[in-house]
């Protein structure tokens, strides 16, 4: 009952005629209950048709909302729980294991081609529990990272990045035992650390948070990690070996986020003169440009009628003023990403697809977002 009323509400506020009502109700229907009714920031009882209805309403000209209506259908990326986990289910055997195999098929002088030699060979499973998995946000969903890399031990998977020095040693401990099935004495001393590190997270728009520049320092999660890593006194220089790989795998990234964090790893790298390490970024579902609201036609009344119009800059704070732009009409950092996260919008997508649901917030988005940094007051 309460999806009819939804659906009739829907057709009141769209002045849909019985024609239009039979074609759209399909759509709706079918993108609502694949997708849209799992968005798991709705209130209690709340659901996409209903949400969409509301927020329709916000917008005082017919014609607005009817250019509101085709931009959510045409325009919208909404990454669901299934799609996510698909995603992170791949990034081990399709992303990570072509890396450790390239690996070793230069140290051990192998052609790249015989894969079956080389991933059935001392040298590789030495260097595969070798291997450290650390995530970067809880995100970065190492539950099913873990389940789905079955070839991993659950002693080289760790749900953050920033390890006490206590379980760094527990760590190498059980990485020593576990070598002792293929090297024995000076050559299981010499070789007990980590060589490779891949630090893994869901999604990034502009790549700020992870790595960036404030003046002449370095901030983020990368360069925590990395300062960490390093650093004479850091509590993973003494189990990271010297030679290691460091890659940054994201689940979905744009190619901004991707172009930025590359540059400003190699900035920090060669800075650092760390030449002895290898270095990237992997991104299993990159997010084009050309995703980007306002490089598409279609984009041009949505933008020219609505972005301005019903914008409430009550949205931003000190942290979206990291962002470097003078609002969040196109999001954080300007990113103007028309994407929905199953669980939380980011804040890089236009704000009228994310905007507070909070009493002082005029404009509620379609996909309200909750803040991470607490409640305004």
């Amino acid at each position: 009952m309460r999806d009819i009323l939804a659906e009739r509400l829907l057709a009141k506020v769209m002045n849909w005629e019985n024609d239009e009502i039979s074609r759209e109700r399909p759509f709706l229907q079918a993108m609502a209950a694949f997708k849209y009714d799992e968005y798991q920031q709705f209130a209690p009882g709340m659901k996409f048709i209903e949400s969409l209805a509301m927020w329709l309403s916000q917008f005082e000209k017919l014609e607005e909302r009817r250019v509101a209506y085709e931009f959510i259908k045409n325009r919208l990326i909404f990454i669901s729980s299934a799609e996510m986990t698909h995603l992170v289910s791949i990034a081990y055997p399709d992303y990570i294991k072509p890396l450790l195999i390239k690996k070793i098929a230069r140290e051990a002088d192998y052609p790249e081609y015989m894969i079956s030699k080389i991933v059935n060979s001392k040298q590789f499973k030495v260097l595969r529990r070798q291997s450290l998995f650390l995530g970067l946000s809880d995100g970065a969903r190492i539950d099913v990272f873990r389940r789905s890399s079955k070839e991993l031990s659950h002693e080289q998977i760790w749900p953050i990045y920033d390890i006490s020095g206590d379980r760094a040693q527990e760590m190498i401990e059980k990485l020593k035992k576990d070598l002792s099935k293929y090297l024995s004495g000076a050559q299981l001393e010499e070789v007990c650390k980590f060589r490779a590190i891949f630090l893994l997270d869901d999604f990034s728009a502009s790549g700020l948070s992870y790595l960036r520049k404030e003046g002449d320092k370095y901030k983020g999660k990368i360069y925590r990690f990395y300062r960490k890593m390093i650093h004479p006194e850091g509590e993973l220089r003494s189990i990271i070996s010297d030679d290691a790989m460091v890659y940054v795998i994201l689940y979905v990234a744009t190619d901004k986020a991707k172009e930025h964090i590359e540059q400003m790893m190699d900035e920090l790298f060669e800075e650092n003169k760390n030449d002895e390490f290898e270095y990237g970024v992997r991104v299993i579902q990159q997010i084009g440009d050309e995703c980007r609201v306002g490089e598409l036609e279609i984009d041009k009344e949505f933008v020219n009628k609505l972005i301005d119009k019903y914008y409430d800059s009550r949205i931003q704070d000190e942290h979206t003023d990291v962002g470097g732009t003078k609002d969040l009409k196109f999001g954080f950092a300007g990113c103007a990403l028309p994407v929905v996260l199953h669980h939380n919008t980011p804040n890089n997508s236009i704000a009228l697809l994310w905007s507070y649901d909070d009493e002082d917030i005029e404009i509620r988005g379609l996909f309200p977002r909750v803040r991470r940094h607490g409640v305004r007051v």
